[in-house]
């Protein structure tokens, strides 16, 4: 996914991956093998219902998710269960997504097992409305924390304002508004957990590099320190909503505020680094070079099928 991201110097973590380093290996799931790239990482559907309507979701365009169904949650834990310990001798990282994670009653029971089992959190996807919500009698921020959850907490929003974020991602402002978000992230900078803003690029939003240094000024202002931008993937939305964030790069080169410090060259991405000011700007590119044949994510379905990454129709099906 085509990104720009700015994090305070000051405040980095390190990098959960290296995109300078990888190598292909294999794993038998079931009665197939699969290669796979060493940094793959699963990534896990806890349930595919949101409180939110984003026109822009890829979850309501992209094909295999919307024809799966959601599981019941005993059979959801069973075949979570077999994933994990298929995967046990690797442990890949994972990434938590939906949906929306935080209104699910099987998020914590998820995130126990995955603690238990070994793994870690790479990515925790939400739109953060919920992330406050008490389940006997603890938030759902210190179940996180107590399961390891640090890394990567991508809270979605696509402007300042409450009332226009609410629009953009057909959402009530009482379940998404700034105030919640400063209280979130004065919990996250108390324990630890690195919160992160997630904008997408719309007509209708955030669309030029102006925009987007506001927006960064006022969620850096709110305690957060590291803000992304992404394109939307090539999914047929409607035209009046999508922004090549190509000429956002161009707008960059051109910026004499930006130092062009580094170019990276991964399996996936060119990433182009730049100082501005106190923040460190990286701009993913993604490259379209990467043998497709070789996996470089598994995605579990709210219906508890195993994307093998690679053949869109072939989904490995468990029965418990």
């Amino acid at each position: 996914m085509n990104t720009i991201k700015f994090t305070k110097r000051s405040e980095m973590r390190k990098e959960t991956s290296n995109v300078e380093v990888f190598s292909v290996k294999d794993r038998t799931i079931g009665d197939k093998t699969y290669k796979y790239f060493s940094d793959a990482q699963i990534s896990l559907y806890v349930t595919k219902k949101c409180n939110a309507g984003c026109p822009f979701c890829m979850n309501k365009l992209e094909k295999r998710c919307v024809r799966s169904t959601e599981l019941e949650d005993d059979k959801y834990y069973k075949i979570l269960d077999y994933y994990l310990e298929s995967f046990s001798d690797i442990k890949p990282w994972i990434t938590i997504t939906g949906g929306e994670p935080t209104i699910s009653k099987r998020l914590v029971p998820t995130l126990k097992m995955i603690k238990d089992k070994g793994f870690k959190i790479r990515t925790f996807s939400t739109n953060g409305s919920h992330l406050l919500d008490m389940v006997d009698g603890k938030p759902i921020l210190q179940y996180m924390l107590e399961n390891n959850v640090l890394n990567n907490v991508n809270i979605s929003r696509m402007a300042t304002s409450d009332i226009e974020n609410a629009k953009l991602m057909n959402i009530s402002e009482t379940e998404s508004n700034n105030d919640k978000l400063k209280r979130i992230a004065t919990y996250a900078a108390t324990n630890d957990i690195e919160i992160r803003i997630s904008c997408n690029l719309l007509q209708d939003g955030v669309k030029n590099l102006d925009d987007i240094l506001k927006f960064k000024e006022f969620y850096n202002n709110l305690g957060i320190s590291t803000v992304m931008f992404r394109e939307l993937i090539p999914l047929p939305y409607e035209d009046k909503m999508y922004v090549n964030i190509d000429t956002v790069f161009e707008e960059i080169e051109k910026n004499e505020d930006f130092e062009l410090v580094r170019v990276i060259e991964g399996l996936y991405y060119t990433v182009k680094v730049y100082n501005y000011g106190e923040y460190l700007v990286k701009c993913y590119k993604e490259k379209g070079t990467a043998d497709k044949s070789v996996i470089r994510e598994f995605v579990i379905y709210p219906d508890g099928k195993l994307d093998n990454g690679f053949d869109n129709e072939t989904l490995m099906e468990v029965q418990l």
